[in-house]
């Protein structure tokens, strides 16, 4: 039996609502997204559920659906932010009739207090941290939004939900940086998850706060964001340091039939972990050591591996996946889509960072 959609309406009195469709909709064509209709009347299929626009004299109507009460809120979010970057100065000041009623918390809001800290390798550090009430993290949706408020803080100010679904930030000193994650690892009973960081220096909200980390400072996360993985036989998992505690927890989980291969780009040896997994997957470590990566493809290790690994995609179910840096994602994504033919649900490539903005 089908999960059933929950959905939620509202109308903004928006000007040219038109354009703004049209807008929404090329965002979303170019992330690859189903986008069916025109400038009057579109609607927008992603991971997550559905959003449907339509112009009307008086403003755009909104419907936002998806298969969860956390799903709705955020794509009531996500909607309104688009909206809000393309007409910086409209006026979004709306209420919604259906699902994902606000209770003035973000999704799932849960705060945590630092616990143990463990260094896997020369780069990547392991935060326990721990919570109550974490079941809604126990499932195949497995990033997080983490929230990391100003260091030394003993009690943060932490962003609520406004009524029209937007988030309302703190500012100033009280300003919290956000980055989305994956949790490695989660007892939900014991009230923890573990979550890896890339250690490069003191030069972003993540890598610092996990340099500087001591038992006991608070962070909070909310979410959960992502799919699961779908039931295919044949994987592809590709990316650098950034995606490595993904792709571990990937390999960790699947079954011991499937096959395929696994692409992790890191700076040395010194940054290799080991992987425990029942499945059939082949891992490959590469290395920089120096090389100039996501420059192109002929100085892109990532991009020229993807190339070299032949997808069976006559004979197998496939799946590709890869998390990547910003310079890298077209052009795995344009491969896997235009040259290899593969279909949109076959494969996903996502920008974990870009190389002027480190998490």
């Amino acid at each position: 039996m089908p999960t059933p959609i929950l959905t939620a309406k509202t109308r903004i009195a928006l000007p040219e609502s038109a354009a703004l469709i049209k807008q929404a909709a090329d965002y979303y064509k170019s992330h690859d997204c189903d986008v069916q209709g025109d400038d009057v009347a579109t609607r927008i299929s992603v991971s997550i559920g559905h959003i449907h626009l339509t112009s009307r004299t008086d403003g755009l109507d909104v419907e936002v659906g998806a298969t969860t009460e956390v799903g709705v809120v955020q794509m009531k979010s996500a909607i309104l932010s688009l909206l809000q970057g393309a007409l910086p100065e409209a006026n979004l000041d709306c209420r919604w009739k259906g699902a994902g009623k606000s209770n003035g918390k973000l999704p799932n809001f849960r705060e945590l207090s630092v616990g143990a800290i463990t260094d896997l390798s020369a780069h990547m550090r392991r935060v326990r941290l721990h919570g109550a009430d974490l079941g809604a993290y126990d499932n195949d949706n497995m990033h997080i939004r983490l929230l990391i408020p100003p260091r030394g803080q003993s009690n943060p100010k932490w962003p609520t939900l406004a009524e029209n679904g937007m988030p309302v930030w703190p500012s100033g000193k009280d300003t919290i940086e956000q980055r989305v994650y994956t949790i490695r690892n989660i007892d939900a009973k014991a009230g923890w998850v573990d979550i890896d960081f890339v250690m490069h220096g003191d030069n972003g909200p993540g890598s610092s706060f996990a340099l500087h980390a001591q038992q006991g400072d608070l962070v909070a996360m909310t979410g959960p964001l992502g799919n699961a993985l779908p039931d295919a036989n044949w994987f592809l998992f590709a990316g650098d340091e950034t995606a490595l505690p993904a792709i571990g927890r990937y390999l960790n989980e699947l079954p011991g039939h499937v096959t395929g291969q696994a692409v992790i780009e890191v700076g040395s040896a010194a940054d290799v972990i080991e992987i425990a997994t029942n499945s059939q997957i082949k891992v490959t470590w590469l290395f920089r050591d120096g090389q100039n990566g996501g420059d192109g493809i002929k100085n892109s290790l990532i991009q020229d591996a993807i190339r070299a690994i032949e997808v069976p995609k006559e004979t197998h179910k496939v799946f590709c996946w890869a998390g990547v840096e910003q310079g890298d994602y077209k052009p795995i994504h344009t491969y896997w889509r235009k040259e290899l033919g593969l279909a949109r649900d076959d494969c996903t490539a996502m920008t974990f960072w870009r190389k002027s903005e480190r998490g």
